[in-house]
């Protein structure tokens, strides 16, 4: 019995559909809570010769020290881009894009927190 039990829940787990990438129109500082198994997606259109920048802060939880983090991205699970730069402890990013498009803004913690993701395009 515990064994059906458990295969319907790995088959209902599977079948649950992929988190929707939520679009954003910066200037955005979003406050959200992100962690365990989840991570939390955002877009942002951005044209070529535009300066993208992304930071990031959290509430630090001195029981679980917890640490929020993300990378920029080209597609919806790809590698990070290929240009810019990380500094302030990873929690700044900021890149010249060289191609308009889509540009993904993964988050994520260890186990958990409450983030601050400030968002902007600057010509």
């Amino acid at each position: 019995m515990v064994i059906v039990i458990l295969g319907m829940m790995a088959t209902t787990a599977l079948a649950q559909p992929e988190a929707k990438a939520k679009r954003l129109r910066p200037p955005v500082t979003i406050r959200a809570l992100v962690g365990r198994e989840t991570d939390d997606i955002y877009v942002v259109q951005v044209r070529k010769g535009r300066l993208l920048s992304v930071q990031i802060s959290w509430k630090k939880e001195k029981e679980y020290e917890n640490v929020a983090s993300f990378n920029v991205t080209e597609s919806r699970d790809g590698l990070p881009v290929s240009f810019g730069k990380r500094y302030n402890g990873d929690r700044k990013w900021t890149g010249k894009v060289p191609k308009t498009g889509d540009y993904f803004i993964e988050v994520g913690a260890h186990p958990f927190a409450n983030y601050v993701l400030k968002v902007t395009v600057k010509p």
